[in-house]
């Protein structure tokens, strides 16, 4: 098997999703899909796996701890095969708050019997995450405008080909929305809703000082009145001011990327 370092398969397998051209891999010797990426297995392999002297503790079976004090990392496993790596902080109260440092995206097309290696470059990610510095939040935060525009250009760049974006409203003095229009929302079936839009909140809060992001969709049943009721979010992270802007931004790029 071919040794590939993570810049290679970044570009060369697209294990973690990034490919602008999808390529369509095949078993020469029965041209049938080559098996699919096990999960479980890349999952077991990290659990073998110390750094320094923290060793992994397997929380649930898709979520993996190293440390439990201030600067611990977790990585978790969320549906769609996305990897967040999140590390343990402290707000401006003392309390915990874990936060988001990095969301991958698994390639879901398989290349199954690399996940040792693949579980070895995530290895040196989380290593590398956990021996930084602890982020910090900050009283007071005067460039959340700058961040959110940050973010909306990023995603009209780099979103997903559905997305139309649509502007960026701002709602009280820490608080915006990014809005994005669904092309073809509204062709489900009957008794299925449409999306009206897809939004992401983006906001600070000075008495903790962190920053959160929270996407979901506004929809409305097929056929039916315009309802424009919120559903329920599937990203919701927190970020430290402290952290880089594309620290913050990449996250939910990846996350409306593969959505």
């Amino acid at each position: 098997m071919k040794n590939l370092n993570f810049k290679q398969w970044f570009e060369a397998t697209d294990i973690f999703g990034f490919d602008d051209q999808k390529k369509v891999e095949t078993n020469p010797i029965n041209s049938y899909p080559l098996n699919a990426f096990d999960t479980e297995m890349m999952v077991e392999l990290l659990t073998m796996k110390n750094i320094g002297l923290h060793e992994p503790q397997l929380k649930f079976m898709n979520e993996i701890q190293w440390g439990n004090l201030s600067g611990a990392v977790k990585l978790g496993i969320e549906p769609g095969y996305s990897l967040h790596v999140r590390k343990l902080g402290n707000d401006l109260n003392g309390n915990k708050i874990w936060y988001t440092k990095k969301v991958w995206q698994i390639n879901r097309r398989g290349y199954g019997g690399y996940e040792d290696q693949v579980a070895n470059e995530i290895y040196d990610q989380v290593t590398s995450i956990l021996k930084k510095d602890i982020d910090t939040p900050i009283r007071e935060y005067e460039d959340l405008e700058n961040l959110v525009i940050h973010v909306a250009n990023k995603l009209k760049r780099q979103a997903k080909e559905i997305f139309n974006f649509q502007g960026i409203k701002k709602i009280e003095e820490n608080s915006y929305i990014i809005s994005l229009q669904v092309a073809g929302a509204g062709t489900e079936a009957p008794g299925h809703s449409r999306i009206e839009q897809n939004q992401t909140s983006v906001s600070y809060d000075k008495d903790t000082g962190l920053i959160r992001m929270v996407n979901y969709n506004i929809e409305s049943p097929v056929g039916g009145p315009h309802e424009w009721k919120i559903m329920p979010s599937d990203f919701d992270e927190y970020f430290f001011p402290s952290q880089d802007r594309d620290e913050i931004s990449e996250p939910l790029v990846v996350h409306m990327k593969y959505y």
